[in-house]
């Protein structure tokens, strides 16, 4: 008797215990700011795509676009573009996925600086969720580093991002 109790309290434990499939979005705390003398943009467009430049364009997918501009720094620029199917609702970007080329991103691209900064996307997370017919929670965070993949910076995110239309 007292091995079939054990057995239905391992079972129900076990079980009880299952990691969710869905991915969880939630608000800890406020909604990240934008930094300090710089512009953001949080948009998304639907029928949309994005090859190697900046710049969303007409596709079948769905394209996420993060930017901030500083101003006090000649316009230098952090970015990331990344894309998901349009029935999609919510949504979960690896890390192996963020360093294997599925997120478009720079860290810092500065076009009157007398250097070129390399950072690739090294690793992270990017979850969302949609929250209504225009809006959808993004939380993201990339890791940037190195050719040999030594983190050098991370930018996370946590915005709500808001349909446009492609430029």
């Amino acid at each position: 008797m007292k091995a079939k109790i054990k057995m239905v309290l391992l079972c129900v434990i076990m079980f009880s215990c299952r990691k969710s499939s869905k991915p969880e979005i939630t608000l800890t705390g406020t909604l990240s700011d934008c930094p300090a003398n710089s512009t953001c943009t949080y948009n998304y467009f639907d029928n949309a795509d994005f090859t190697n430049g900046n710049q969303p364009v007409a596709g079948s997918s769905r394209v996420f676009w993060y930017k901030t501009v500083n101003a006090n720094m000649c316009g230098a620029t952090t970015e990331f573009l990344f894309k998901t199917n349009m029935s999609d609702i919510e949504f979960d970007i690896t890390s192996s996925q963020i360093a294997a080329g599925d997120v478009f991103a720079n860290n810092f691209v500065c076009p009157c600086c007398d250097y070129d900064i390399a950072f690739k996307p090294i690793g992270g997370e990017i979850k969302g969720r949609r929250t209504d017919a225009t809006h959808w929670l993004i939380n993201a965070s990339i890791i940037f580093g190195t050719s040999i993949s030594a983190p050098i910076d991370t930018v996370v995110v946590n915005q709500y991002f808001t349909r446009q239309t492609l430029p």
